[in-house]
Protein backbone atom coordinates (compact mmCIF):
# COMPACT_ATOMS: atom_id res chain seq x y z
CA UNK A 1 0.00 0.00 0.00
CA UNK A 2 2.81 2.34 0.90
CA UNK A 3 4.54 1.57 -2.40
CA UNK A 4 1.32 2.22 -4.35
CA UNK A 5 0.92 5.63 -2.73
CA UNK A 6 4.55 6.45 -3.31
CA UNK A 7 4.20 5.43 -6.97
CA UNK A 8 1.07 7.60 -7.39
CA UNK A 9 2.73 10.63 -5.79
CA UNK A 10 5.80 10.17 -8.01
CA UNK A 11 3.61 9.89 -11.10
CA UNK A 12 1.75 13.08 -10.19
CA UNK A 13 5.07 14.89 -9.55
CA UNK A 14 6.46 13.83 -12.95
CA UNK A 15 3.26 14.85 -14.68
CA UNK A 16 3.24 18.25 -12.96
CA UNK A 17 6.90 18.86 -13.78
CA UNK A 18 6.36 18.00 -17.44
CA UNK A 19 3.33 20.29 -17.70
CA UNK A 20 5.26 23.18 -16.16
CA UNK A 21 8.23 22.70 -18.49
CA UNK A 22 5.98 22.46 -21.52
CA UNK A 23 4.35 25.77 -20.69
CA UNK A 24 7.65 27.56 -20.09
CA UNK A 25 8.15 28.90 -23.59
CA UNK A 26 7.57 32.25 -25.25
CA UNK A 27 4.11 33.02 -26.47
CA UNK A 28 3.63 32.85 -30.19
CA UNK A 29 0.80 35.36 -30.31
CA UNK A 30 2.95 38.21 -29.00
CA UNK A 31 3.42 40.87 -31.64
CA UNK A 32 6.71 42.56 -32.17
CA UNK A 33 6.70 46.29 -32.69
CA UNK A 34 7.62 47.28 -36.23
CA UNK A 35 10.70 49.42 -36.31
CA UNK A 36 11.17 51.48 -39.38
CA UNK A 37 14.34 50.41 -41.10
CA UNK A 38 16.18 52.92 -43.20
CA UNK A 39 16.80 51.95 -46.78
CA UNK A 40 20.41 51.38 -47.64
CA UNK A 41 21.65 53.54 -50.43
CA UNK A 42 24.38 51.76 -52.35
CA UNK A 43 26.48 53.79 -54.70
CA UNK A 44 27.83 51.24 -57.16
CA UNK A 45 30.39 53.57 -58.70
CA UNK A 46 31.85 54.37 -55.31
CA UNK A 47 32.03 50.66 -54.44
CA UNK A 48 33.86 49.91 -57.72
CA UNK A 49 36.40 52.62 -56.94
CA UNK A 50 36.97 51.25 -53.44
CA UNK A 51 37.42 47.70 -54.74
CA UNK A 52 39.81 48.87 -57.43
CA UNK A 53 41.86 50.85 -54.90
CA UNK A 54 42.04 47.83 -52.57
CA UNK A 55 43.07 45.58 -55.48
CA UNK A 56 45.82 47.98 -56.55
CA UNK A 57 47.07 48.21 -52.97
CA UNK A 58 47.23 44.40 -52.64
CA UNK A 59 48.96 44.07 -56.00
CA UNK A 60 51.56 46.67 -55.08
CA UNK A 61 52.25 44.96 -51.76
CA UNK A 62 52.46 41.54 -53.43
CA UNK A 63 54.96 42.82 -56.01
CA UNK A 64 57.09 44.38 -53.29
CA UNK A 65 57.19 41.12 -51.37
CA UNK A 66 58.14 39.18 -54.49
CA UNK A 67 61.03 41.53 -55.15
CA UNK A 68 62.11 41.39 -51.54
CA UNK A 69 62.37 37.60 -51.43
CA UNK A 70 63.40 36.77 -55.00
CA UNK A 71 66.99 38.00 -54.83
CA UNK A 72 67.02 38.78 -58.55
CA UNK A 73 66.87 42.49 -57.93
CA UNK A 74 70.45 42.29 -56.69
CA UNK A 75 72.63 42.87 -59.76
CA UNK A 76 76.21 42.71 -58.61
CA UNK A 77 78.78 41.29 -61.04
CA UNK A 78 79.96 38.73 -58.47
CA UNK A 79 76.47 37.28 -58.07
CA UNK A 80 75.98 37.16 -61.83
CA UNK A 81 79.23 35.20 -62.20
CA UNK A 82 78.14 32.78 -59.49
CA UNK A 83 74.78 32.29 -61.21
CA UNK A 84 76.49 31.53 -64.52
CA UNK A 85 78.79 28.99 -62.84
CA UNK A 86 75.79 27.33 -61.20
CA UNK A 87 74.03 27.03 -64.57
CA UNK A 88 77.12 25.48 -66.17
CA UNK A 89 77.54 23.03 -63.29
CA UNK A 90 73.89 22.07 -63.58
CA UNK A 91 74.32 21.31 -67.30
CA UNK A 92 77.43 19.24 -66.60
CA UNK A 93 75.59 17.33 -63.91
CA UNK A 94 72.77 16.48 -66.30
CA UNK A 95 75.27 15.22 -68.89
CA UNK A 96 77.01 13.07 -66.29
CA UNK A 97 73.68 11.61 -65.21
CA UNK A 98 72.85 10.66 -68.79
CA UNK A 99 76.24 8.99 -69.31
CA UNK A 100 75.93 7.12 -66.03
CA UNK A 101 72.45 5.93 -66.98
CA UNK A 102 73.76 4.57 -70.30
CA UNK A 103 76.64 2.77 -68.56
CA UNK A 104 74.29 1.26 -65.98
CA UNK A 105 71.91 0.06 -68.68
CA UNK A 106 74.78 -1.58 -70.55
CA UNK A 107 76.07 -3.26 -67.36
CA UNK A 108 72.59 -4.50 -66.42
CA UNK A 109 72.24 -6.12 -69.85
CA UNK A 110 75.60 -7.89 -69.34
CA UNK A 111 74.53 -9.16 -65.93
CA UNK A 112 71.23 -10.33 -67.36
CA UNK A 113 73.02 -12.33 -70.05
CA UNK A 114 75.48 -13.73 -67.51
CA UNK A 115 72.77 -15.02 -65.17
CA UNK A 116 70.33 -16.09 -67.86
CA UNK A 117 68.56 -19.37 -67.21
CA UNK A 118 70.30 -22.06 -69.20
CA UNK A 119 67.68 -24.67 -68.43
CA UNK A 120 66.97 -25.58 -72.05
CA UNK A 121 70.64 -26.31 -72.80
CA UNK A 122 70.96 -28.46 -69.69
CA UNK A 123 67.81 -30.41 -70.49
CA UNK A 124 68.91 -30.97 -74.08
CA UNK A 125 72.39 -32.01 -72.91
CA UNK A 126 71.10 -34.70 -70.57
CA UNK A 127 71.37 -38.20 -71.88
CA UNK A 128 68.13 -40.10 -71.90
CA UNK A 129 67.84 -42.75 -69.27
CA UNK A 130 69.98 -41.11 -66.65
Amino acid sequence: MFIKNLFKIGLVAVFAASVVTLEAKPRKGKEKPDKPRPEKKIDREKMKERFKAAHDKRKKRRDEMKKKFSGKDIQSPELNEIREKMRELHKELLELKKEHQKEMKKRMMEIKKEFANKRDKIIDGNKPGE
